[in-house]
């Protein structure tokens, strides 16, 4: 017979939970629970459930459906088995496959088609229920087609999953399911890798950037100094979480080191540790910012990603990203000789492995520095 517990809620009502238990050969075999508003309708479930499961072989059948795992499950057990967690990117695509309808398909019920439909529902642009319940609305679930890279993304992330999370949830994974459904995804042109940026800002785009930040902050210093993250992305090379999560234990100002802990990296983001040299440029814009944290550039990066999103717009500056700026920064490398013009010593600057990706942010267009003499240096090396 199934047990009743009553439980008081925080505005005074009470919920009523219903549990039954089964057992055979004194282990519990299956526990179902339900919560209801009143004890009436706890009653009549306990009582429905009771007569459904006395039913010839509907024990054994709700036994194996209990025991069957959907999407969601296995992408819980891959998360809470990983030592380290995930970077912010595949965190995020993992939680989002979570709560598609896909999550609650069973792995066992899934085929190719199944991997098919979820590429062409994502395209499509249909919504996941929002991970806050409170933003939950009628709006939210409008089509929001997404491009065949973001596509790929999610499937990228899931094929993680897919390859190696058998062991982990103790089942058989469709892997030859899922690669015969990619094949099918890339013919179609539903999946698509990130085309190559070769974008980098002009000079007179860099001048009217700095005066536009270097204004909006004189108006008022409690504003984010965006003018001095725009030099150290030229100077330091780092990408923009990397800058505004950089701290001042991890400055080295003898040795002109600076350690940039969990550097991205396609495997292996979580304790990545490396430990970069800094540019001439790069040490005074650092000693040029007040300890008054314990990171260098205390800035979130998100917002530092939106204040330059906005003065693009205002400046009608087209199709140029923060992120672009390291790709100036590591061209500028190579077109003034930096280390005498050495990979592996340029390598030391940015931070990347020798068998990394140094190549695709290499768009040499000219010999010697287009920011000598540039005269903003000055202002980004005095004090904050």
């Amino acid at each position: 017979m199934g047990t009743i517990m009553t439980r008081a809620k925080k505005d005074g009502s009470q919920s009523y939970t219903a549990t039954i238990r089964k057992k055979q050969k004194g282990k519990v075999v299956l526990t179902l629970t339900e919560t209801f508003p009143n004890e009436r309708s706890a009653k009549r479930w306990i009582k429905q459930r009771e007569s459904d499961l006395n039913a010839k072989g509907a024990l054994d059948k709700a036994i194996h459906s209990k025991q069957r795992k959907t999407w969601s499950d296995v992408i819980a057990d891959y998360s809470a088995a990983s030592p380290n967690g995930f970077g912010k990117t595949k965190t995020a695509n993992l939680a989002y496959l979570q709560r598609l309808d896909f999550g609650q398909i069973a792995v066992e019920d899934t085929d190719d088609h199944t991997f098919f439909k979820l590429a062409q529902d994502l395209l499509r642009g249909i919504q996941a229920p929002p991970a806050d319940k409170d933003l939950d609305c009628r709006e939210h679930y409008d089509l929001k087609p997404r491009e065949p890279q973001t596509v790929n993304s999610y499937m990228a992330t899931l094929r993680t999953v897919v390859r190696y999370g058998g062991p982990i949830s103790r089942i058989e994974m469709p892997i030859a399911e899922f690669e015969t459904a990619k094949l099918t995804l890339t013919h179609q042109g539903y999946v698509a890798r990130s085309a190559k940026r070769n974008r980098r800002p002009t000079f007179d785009e860099m001048d009217r950037l700095m005066a536009y930040f270097h204004d909006n902050y004189m108006a008022d210093t409690r504003r984010v100094p965006m003018h001095k993250l725009i030099g150290a992305a030229i100077a330091l090379a780092h990408r923009q979480k990397a800058l505004s999560l950089v701290a001042w234990s991890d400055f080295d100002a003898s040795n002109a080191r600076l350690v940039v802990r969990d550097m991205k990296h396609p495997r292996e983001t979580v304790g990545n540790d490396k430990e970069t040299w800094i540019t001439e440029e790069g040490m005074k814009i650092i000693s040029s910012m007040p300890r008054s944290d314990e990171r260098i550039f205390p800035y979130h990066s998100d917002t530092i990603s939106r204040l330059f999103t906005e003065a693009c717009k205002i400046l009608k500056i087209d199709d140029l990203h923060f992120h672009d700026l390291r790709h100036d920064a590591i061209s500028r490398f190579f077109e003034i000789g930096l280390g005498g013009g050495s990979r592996d010593k340029i390598l030391k600057y940015t931070g990347h492995s020798p068998d990394g990706s140094l190549s695709r942010y290499i768009h040499v267009e000219q010999e010697g520095d287009k920011y000598e003499q540039w005269r903003w240096w000055p202002l980004l090396f005095a004090p904050l």
